[in-house]
């Protein structure tokens, strides 16, 4: 078992890394009373004697994006306030990236706020989405619209709950932790693309791959915990694109397939707009190497996409704050305007119709 730690916001945020961790959550929730368990539904048979051996009050709720909007918030809100939670008691969540959301989200309004402890099941949760602060709920069909930004107390990343999941969550995951290995950490690229998905699929290289990524994540975020100074926009690489793509597909596309395809897509931008060699091909090879799906981009919009990226909260007087990577680990931010974004997507779209990538 590894421990990260790191003062993040005046508050300092534990982190545990390893398998078997049921009696140290257990341990955890003790310290503060009363404790609820939001607990993804579809974990209740998969994963039923690991769940049932962390002793808190337990409610099932479904994951995906529709569970992240304002009728799931009034639903957590009205069990919290049923079961008498008071400040001092903590509230946890037992999934992925969207229950994380929803019940980050839901703590941090709850009572102006109430302790949070951590437990994300998926990879994609595990390096990236549960450590951080950022906590949103959708609004119609913009993605994370809502927000706060409040950080657990303690996260938990038990790869056992990794260990007989779905490859499609792992290949999510992958593509997060290569984004962290992309703007931070040119060793860490070079792992992932002497690996495969095959080769990394067991507990010691997975704890490997979440302890880089996390500590990666919490490096950054302890830099800018608000966003206010550009140095946590590094982490959104490929999410500008990525969460247009999502919009645009009513989610029908997954986070990671989307977010993968977003960092292809803005290294190309990133190029064309002079900032970069053409590295795109590179991370075009390393996401196909891992099986995460390529999206054919001459089957969007490229106006209607546009439209969504304007709705980025990178957005400033009129032009997008992007992540343009001049190759792994050496990235930064530059300005691009609409009008040149529509341009070479629009390129991007011909190279991609004569067969060049």
């Amino acid at each position: 078992m590894e421990i990260l730690e790191k003062p993040i916001n005046g508050k300092n945020i534990k982190m545990y890394i390893g398998s078997g961790l049921e009696n140290k959550i257990n341990s955890f929730m003790e310290d503060y009373g009363k404790n609820i368990s939001f607990v993804s539904y579809a974990l209740k048979q998969l994963y039923k004697s690991k769940i049932n051996a962390i002793s808190s009050y337990k409610s099932f709720l479904k994951d995906g994006e529709s569970s992240k909007s304002q009728k799931y918030v009034n639903i957590v809100i009205k069990k919290l306030i049923n079961m008498e939670i008071e400040r001092d008691n903590s509230v946890s969540y037992i999934g992925g990236g969207t229950i994380g959301d929803l019940i980050g989200y839901s703590a941090s309004v709850y009572k102006r706020g109430v302790h949070l402890i951590g437990i994300p099941t998926t990879l994609l949760a595990q390096v990236d989405s549960s450590i951080g602060g950022k906590n949103a709920i959708n609004f119609e069909n913009l993605k994370n619209a809502m927000g706060t930004f409040y950080n657990p107390d303690v996260i938990f990343a038990d790869v056992d709950f990794l260990l007989g999941s779905d490859p499609a969550l792992l290949r999510d995951g992958i593509a997060e932790a290569m984004k962290m290995a992309l703007v931070k950490d040119r060793e860490f690229f070079n792992y992932f693309t002497s690996k495969n998905l095959n080769s990394i699929y067991n507990r010691k290289s997975l704890e490997y791959v979440i302890s880089k990524s996390a500590k990666i994540k919490l490096d950054v975020v302890s830099e800018d915990f608000f966003d206010s100074r550009k140095i946590r926009y590094l982490l959104n690489f490929g999410h500008s694109i990525g969460h247009a793509i999502e919009s645009y597909t009513e989610n029908r596309v997954s986070h990671g397939t989307a977010v993968a395809n977003g960092m292809i897509l803005e290294s190309y931008l990133a190029y064309k707009a002079g900032f970069s060699e053409p590295f795109y091909e590179t991370i075009r090879d390393a996401v196909s190497a891992y099986g995460i799906p390529l999206l054919d981009f001459n089957t969007i919009e490229t106006d209607k996409l546009v439209s969504f990226i304007k709705n980025d909260k990178k957005v400033e007087n009129g032009k997008l704050n992007m992540v343009m990577l001049k190759g792994p680990g050496q990235a930064e931010i530059g300005e691009i305007g609409f009008q040149q974004m529509r341009m070479y997507v629009n390129l991007y779209k011909e190279r991609s119709t004569k067969g060049n990538h």
